[in-house]
């Protein structure tokens, strides 16, 4: 990452594009505190997000990463995860509602406390990729922080379904401050703002309408490109 400099609004929307190794995932990365920067510094409210404690900088963000993982337990555990005794079943139920699993979850016999594999359970679920994708945006919907980061976490869905997804997702999110990363352009026209990232540098900020009309620019090549995919 070099020369990135930019301000993310309270309940703002941003998406951000690019190739790979444009440095999407290395930019959320660093908001996350995954990594620290070496150079320049990251802000919140005007204070180095260093000198904020980490288990409290934590409680403010939900974060889905392109490379989830979901664990051996219960559906309930597995979206719960700490608060999994206190958590009531409705409200597991919603947020799966939410991310449009509902119908798959609530037919199981055990429902929300149906494993996820089969390693402690003979009767375990093993789950497509896109339902896996699901039950990772409902852990980060029932954590219902005030900052929420997509890191491709559509990957294994088509781009009409993704499409749905992100568009159930605007509404979801409501007020609260919203990252999306993606490959696939879908979520762009749902966001307030577009960043576009190549070499790790931040080449074209703008809305939608703002970045399409510039022809030849990286964004409105891109998205001419995927333009069939799209509803």
């Amino acid at each position: 990452m070099k020369n990135v400099s930019i301000v993310i609004k309270d309940r703002e929307k941003l998406s951000v594009v690019g190739l790979n190794g444009a440095g999407k995932t290395t930019f959320i990365k660093l908001l996350t505190r995954l990594y620290e920067p070496t150079e320049g510094e990251v802000l919140l409210n005007g204070v180095n997000i260093r000198e904020y404690d980490y288990k409290e900088y934590m409680k403010l963000l939900s974060v889905v990463f392109q490379d989830f993982k979901l664990m051996a337990f219960s559906i309930k555990e597995n979206i719960a995860l700490n608060s999994y005794e206190t958590s009531k079943d409705e409200d597991i139920e919603k947020t799966l509602k939410e991310a449009g699993l509902e119908k798959d979850i609530l037919k199981l016999p055990k429902g929300v406390n149906t494993h996820i594999y089969k390693t402690f359970e003979e009767d375990g679920i093993e789950f497509s990729g896109g339902q896996s994708q699901k039950i990772a945006i409902s852990r980060a919907l029932y954590k219902d922080a005030p900052i929420v980061v997509l890191d491709e976490p559509t990957a294994a869905l088509d781009p009409i379904a993704e499409f749905e997804v992100y568009s159930k997702f605007k509404e979801i999110v409501g007020e609260k401050t919203a990252i999306y990363i993606s490959h696939r352009l879908s979520s762009c026209k749902l966001c307030d703002r577009i960043a576009v990232f190549h070499n790790g540098e931040i080449i074209e900020l703008g809305t939608h309408e703002e970045l399409i009309k510039e022809q030849g620019s990286q964004y409105e090549s891109m998205y001419m490109a995927q333009s069939q995919y799209y509803v």
